[in-house]
């Protein structure tokens, strides 16, 4: 079963995996915006922020804590998987164990935590904190076998079964202090998902660990798994580093933007943060090149590894620099046109801030290159180095130009990250990171002179403009050779296996 699952390998399994989580992260993302619209209409902004603020309690210490060690597993988990007598089940149940321990310490401490408040709302917010983490752990250790295991379709639809779970139960109409039970429904139907998606290794998995307890020797074998599991903690910290930067740099703006400004100026602050979001898609590849470069990285296969930096460059660069092109030549448009005139004020800090996130997007990226060649503590120094620019920024600038100051900064600190990643991927891999690069920069900038020069005044020509625009955009991809027919094979290929 094994050897079957991890047989496909190559380029145009990665670009499959992308695509697919590229397709549910939008599906997803729709999904999520539409629960939020929902939940503001029926329980107002006071409903609206408890159950914002819990979600976003639960995603930072899900990165703390569990985020790392997800990718660090499935780093491990490909690059182990490579062996001839790998033994799957006996590899990640002690994993698996681990991870559902820490979930039962987390569960029990919160739990106690929640019973020394008086504040009902805070106690409810609390327990759902200890029961979202108590399936968390498991339901991470199974989701790393699937990443390990190449299975990008099944992790995507993991990933994103969380947003649609969560819509649905939405629709039931909760009281008000009951919606952070809401944080519970994600983790429950992912974990179910991945016993689903594992239901072949599931006994194996189960067997393995009453072996391990059964076995006489079972307190030398539990020590050796110990300091590999540490090891793996150490690993899956430096990622938790990168991540939870990351997150300060896509997040921080708003509540230090409160520090400057009233309500009023960041909420036109926030519709460019949030215009400019549509480029997390660049991210998709994220999750799959790190198995990918995990395995060649593992084989020692130079040839395969250049192929995947290529790809994690090359995919997201197309779907990104037209997403930034569009937004920044049509930012007017789309401000007032979807928000309204109030919010014009935003269209210049979109403007300045849709550059920075293209910036900031393809480095984080970029990153998961260096965590699958077994360099976490690089990508997560550099993450960390450029949020600190980041904060030391925002204080500096926003002082003295205001929403546009907030907006420089990101933007400086996606040139610095953009600067220094590519730098020590190429040392690490001897790999032209930007091969070919003047040609979609070209094309790019065709696409940008077409959109700054037609009317923007009238919808039709304005629409009509775009696609034309975009039809330009791509055929200069073709005939500057930026996408070649060996592309054209590769995305062939990953269709008819999707």
């Amino acid at each position: 079963m094994m050897e079957e699952d991890i047989s496909n390998t190559g380029p145009e399994r990665l670009v499959t995996g992308g695509a697919w989580f590229l397709g549910l992260m939008i599906l997803s993302g729709i999904f999520w915006l539409l629960l939020g619209i929902q939940v503001s209409r029926v329980y107002g902004p006071s409903g609206f922020g408890l159950f914002s603020m819990e979600y976003s309690v639960f995603d930072f210490l899900w990165a703390l804590i569990f985020g790392g060690l997800f990718e660090g597993l499935i780093h491990f988990g490909a690059g182990y998987l490579t062996k001839k007598d790998a033994n799957l089940s006996r590899y990640f149940s002690n994993y698996v164990r681990y991870l559902t321990v820490m979930s039962l310490i987390i569960f029990v401490f919160l739990a106690i935590l929640s019973f020394q408040t008086s504040d009902i709302i805070f106690r409810i917010m609390l327990l759902s904190l200890a029961f979202a983490f108590l399936f968390s752990g498991t339901k991470d250790s199974l989701s790393s076998i699937i990443g390990s295991l190449h299975k990008s379709k099944q992790l995507s639809i993991i990933q994103s079964s969380g947003f649609y779970a969560v819509s649905i139960f939405a629709v039931f109409a909760l009281p008000t202090n009951l919606l952070p039970v809401l944080v519970v429904v994600a983790p429950v139907c992912q974990l179910l998902l991945c016993v689903y998606f594992l239901r072949p290794y599931i006994k194996d998995l189960i067997s393995s660990n009453i072996d391990l307890f059964t076995n006489k020797n079972r307190k030398y074998s539990i020590l050796e798994d110990l300091k590999q599991f540490k090891h793996i903690l150490i690993f899956g910290f430096s990622i938790s580093v990168g991540k939870i930067s990351f997150m300060i740099m896509k997040s921080l703006d708003i509540p230090i933007l409160i520090l400057f400004f009233d309500y009023s100026n960041v909420g036109v602050y926030s519709v460019a943060d949030a215009v400019s979001s549509v480029l997390f898609s660049m991210t998709a590849f994220s999750l799959p090149i790190i198995s990918s470069m995990s395995e060649a990285w593992t084989k020692k296969d130079d040839t395969l590894m250049e192929k995947y930096v290529k790809i994690s460059v090359k995919y997201p660069l197309l779907l990104g620099l037209p997403l930034t092109v569009i937004i920044f030549a049509l930012a007017e448009p789309i401000v007032v046109g979807i928000y309204g005139t109030v919010f014009r004020g935003a269209v210049i800090p979109l403007q300045i801030l849709i550059i920075g996130t293209f910036l900031l997007m393809f480095g984080y990226t970029l990153s998961s290159v260096l965590i699958g060649i077994a360099k976490p503590k690089l990508a997560g120094m550099i993450m960390a180095g450029a949020a600190a620019q980041y904060i030391f920024s925002l204080f500096i600038l926003v002082p003295l130009f205001g929403l546009t100051g907030a907006a420089i900064s990101l933007t400086l600190t996606g040139v610095t990250s953009l600067v220094l990643i590519p730098i020590f991927v190429k040392h690490h891999l001897k790999t032209d990171v930007f091969s070919g690069l003047p040609k979609l920069l070209f094309s790019g900038a065709i696409l940008a002179v077409i959109l700054l020069l037609i009317p923007k005044s009238n919808f039709l020509i304005l629409i009509s403009g775009l696609i034309a625009g975009i039809a330009v955009y791509v055929i200069l991809l073709y005939y500057t050779g930026y996408v070649n027919q060996e592309d054209i094979k590769i995305l062939k290929t990953a269709r008819a296996q999707s």
